[in-house]
């Protein structure tokens, strides 16, 4: 099942106790972490905490180290632990505890450590704060991850590493292409931007100081919510106002969805969607779905150029709950400001969605020759920004006004959809 490369063999061989690994996305950097907290369960009694960025990804780590276990057993025989969703105990009396990052994960616990992805764990500051104690015990620390920007403590750890004791491996997309990774790297790069790619692929920590919102910021804002496959994080219980954004694309730029929750002035993302390539009605009947599901007080919908039909037929079926916006320069730097104010006073939770982030990490400042300020993304078969402006488009339908359930506490609306099941 498992048929490690060089690169992850000579991560395994790496006996140093404290190890950070610099890595291209998708390379299996996560089976070789796991490899290395079965292979510590197996020789000695002790504890191994592996924290992902998403409750999703700590039970697809469980999920991989079952399978682990299971090659283990054909070379070594032992008694196969019980599954468990969260944690796995070994005959030996080995545990392994696989969860979400957050410091209060860490506080209290004794044990070898694991970070993945740990760039883009939220709060790392904190973790690593907590962490310190376990680390001067003699426990083992093992940290992966992409970059993410020049900021956080991953980076801060990887500049520092050999001063912190840290043995450090890099793999690049070129470098596991070279040790047999699988891959075709001519698609990567036609569906990606170049800085994307340097970052992403070529383990660059890309330069922020034209990025309108750095992953540092954007981090800070994500909630443990990972859609995965799926598209919506709304559990059926309305406890404020839904309101939706809309970017329309036809051909190359995607028709991005939003619909954000207002809960006490914090916008909720409870969906996240985008078609390609679709025709108008097909686009027009999925937003009248998405009407009936959440019904939303307030659409707004960027009516220029190929949205201008759309809007306008929207509009009259739906009257005011829609609201056309035509895109200016103005226009995109209200609405980009307005998400740097509710990021800066966390009035904006998002979910783990990689894409939205990377769009809303694409959003540039830039000031023209002519000395007007222009916010926009480049255009990649990835989108144009689109699940930004969809975003930014839903906050603005959430200021204008509030309803009856503004002034009520969200612990009342629990009570109130208590008390309203069954109706």
């Amino acid at each position: 099942m498992f048929s490690l490369l060089k690169y992850q063999r000579d991560w395994l061989s790496d006996n140093n106790r404290f190890k950070i690994e610099l890595k291209s996305r998708q390379i299996g950097g996560s089976v070789a972490l796991c490899f290395d907290a079965v292979e510590n369960a197996l020789s000695e009694k002790c504890k191994n905490l592996i924290l992902s960025t998403t409750e999703r990804q700590s039970k697809e780590v469980i999920d991989k180290i079952y399978s682990i276990f299971h090659v283990f057993n054909r070379v070594i025989k032992f008694k196969l632990p019980i599954e468990n969703k969260s944690e796995i105990e070994l005959p030996n009396g080995s545990r392994i505890i696989s969860l979400p990052a957050s410091p209060k994960s860490v506080r209290g616990y004794s044990g070898h450590i694991y970070l993945d992805e740990f760039a883009f764990h939220r709060d790392a500051k904190e973790i690593w704060k907590s962490m310190l104690p376990i680390a001067t015990r003699g426990y083992k620390v093992n940290i992966i991850s992409t970059p993410a920007g020049k900021s956080g403590k991953f980076y801060e750890i990887w500049q520092n590493a050999e001063d912190m004791g840290f043995s450090r491996h890099k793999v690049n997309i070129y470098r596991a292409i070279s040790d047999g990774f699988k891959v075709n790297l001519d698609e990567i790069k036609r569906a990606t931007d170049p800085e994307s790619f340097a970052q992403e692929y070529e383990c660059v920590f890309v330069d922020e100081n034209y990025a309108y919102f750095t992953y540092d910021e954007i981090i800070q804002i994500v909630e443990d919510v990972d859609y995965g496959s799926e598209q919506n994080a709304w559990n059926g219980h309305k406890l404020g106002q839904f309101y939706m954004g809309i970017d329309i694309g036809r051909r190359k730029d995607l028709t991005a969805f939003i619909v954000a929750e207002k809960i006490n002035d914090i916008f909720y993302i409870r969906h996240i969607e985008n078609m390609r390539n679709s025709s108008f009605e097909a686009q027009r009947l999925r937003i009248e779905e998405l009407k009936c599901i959440y019904n939303p007080i307030r659409i707004c919908i960027d009516e220029g150029g190929l949205g201008m039909q759309l809007a306008e037929e929207l509009r009259l079926k739906f009257s005011s709950t829609v609201e056309p916006i035509m895109f200016s320069n103005k226009v995109k730097e209200e609405m980009a400001t307005n998400i740097k104010k509710l990021i800066d006073k966390k009035n904006l939770r998002i979910p783990h969605h990689k894409l939205l982030m990377k769009h809303m990490h694409a959003i540039k400042k830039v000031i023209t020759t002519a000395g007007n300020i222009r916010y926009d993304a480049e255009s990649t078969d990835e989108g144009h920004g689109d699940l930004f402006w969809a975003l930014a488009l839903a906050c603005h339908a959430g200021h204008s006004g509030t309803g009856m359930l503004s002034n009520i506490t969200t612990r009342k609306r629990r009570e109130i959809c208590e008390l309203t099941k069954g109706y």
